[in-house]
Formats: C-alpha cells, sequence, structure tokens
C-alpha cells in the first residue's frame, strides 16, 4: 500500500511541471507609444493634432503682440492723462479676452482632442482583440510611460513585438484613408502653456 502511494504521489510529482506549463497564462504588452512611432497611420493623427495646436498658438502670439504694443504705448511721455487712462482700460479689458481666449481654445483643443483620439481607439481596439484570439492570450498590459514601474524587468524585443504586429495591422487596414475626423473650426491647443502679455507682467511687478 505504501508502495502503490509513493508511486502515486511520484506520478503526481512528475506531471505537476507540465500541468503547470499548460495552466501558465498567455499575455503580450500594447504600448500605444511605440504605436505612434511605427505606425504611419498613427504619426498622421500626431501631425494633425499638432497642426491645429500651431494654428491656435498662432491666434494667441497676435493678440499677445497686440497687448505688448499697447503696454509700450503707456511708456510714451507724450501721452495725456486721459489718453493713458483709456489705454490703461484697453489694455486691461484685452488681457481679459486674452485669457478666455486661452481657456477657449484649451477647451476646443480637448474637444477635438477626444474626437481624434476617440476614432483612434475604435480603430486600434478591434486590431488588439483580434490578434489577441488568434495568438490565445488571456491578458494584454497597456504599457505607459504612467504605469512603466509596474514592470521591473521586460525584454524590450519581446515587449515591441505585439504593438509592432498591430502598427503593421492597422496601417494595412487604414491604407488611404483619413487619419483622423477633420476638426468643425480651425482652433487648437497652445503648443505650449499660455504666455502672460508683458504689460500685465510689468504693472503686477
Amino acid at each position: 500500500m505504501r508502495r502503490i502511494l509513493a508511486l502515486a504521489a511520484i506520478a503526481t510529482l512528475a506531471t505537476a511541471p507540465m500541468l503547470a506549463q499548460e495552466a501558465a497564462p498567455r499575455f503580450a504588452i500594447f504600448a500605444p507609444d511605440q504605436l505612434f512611432k511605427t505606425s504611419a497611420r498613427a504619426k498622421k493623427v500626431v501631425e494633425q493634432l499638432d497642426g491645429i495646436g500651431k494654428g491656435l498658438q498662432e491666434k494667441l502670439l497676435v493678440k499677445q503682440k497686440e497687448l505688448e504694443k499697447m503696454a509700450e504705448q503707456l511708456k510714451s511721455p507724450g501721452l495725456s492723462d486721459e489718453g493713458r487712462a483709456k489705454l490703461q482700460r484697453d489694455l486691461q479689458d484685452g488681457e481679459v479676452a486674452f485669457k478666455r481666449a486661452q481657456e477657449d481654445s484649451q477647451k476646443e483643443f480637448n474637444k477635438e482632442s477626444d474626437k481624434i483620439y476617440g476614432q483612434f481607439q475604435q480603430e486600434v481596439g478591434p486590431i488588439v482583440e483580434e490578434l489577441s484570439r488568434e495568438r490565445k492570450l488571456q491578458v494584454v498590459f497597456q504599457y505607459t510611460r504612467q504605469n512603466a514601474g509596474m514592470f521591473a524587468f521586460t525584454d524590450d524585443k519581446w515587449a515591441v513585438e505585439f504593438t509592432d504586429e498591430i502598427a503593421k495591422r492597422y496601417d494595412a487596414k487604414f491604407v488611404g484613408k483619413s487619419a483622423a475626423p477633420q476638426a468643425e473650426a480651425p482652433v487648437a491647443k497652445p503648443a505650449t502653456p499660455a504666455v502672460k502679455p508683458a504689460g500685465k507682467a510689468k504693472k503686477n511687478g
């Protein structure tokens, strides 16, 4: 009896690694940042948003220069008291309008960005799912700079392979099509944080 139990135990130990191997989860890493580097179509999404940002930044710079010009005019010794008071009021009103324009631009850019990236996710999502099912994956981790700390070690080649395959399929599926929906109006978020007009900075200082 003991011998039978011993043989059973040995058989169980011998098959344990095989059972563990069969039960091991299959997973991959999907890195959107990598996709934007390798997919021609994804790069167009970035280019479109950059173009929108540049367009509005130029508009804000025009308004900023107008305020700077008024601030310089305030330094003129030839201004009458009445003229100086009026120019100061105009400058203050202009600064308020400039701040509002910055806020409106931010909101509009966020709206357009959500629309563009929303379509991007709708296009990429089914491709990720399709490839995952083909490879019989159980989990796909989405890797971003924000959650990089969750991985203590990754094989670089293996880590990007899944995303690179997504990029190939993404470009092949949507070749020749517009990268993203057209913006409703040529407005956008500034490419850099809004700059306070020079006149305001001097007055506050």
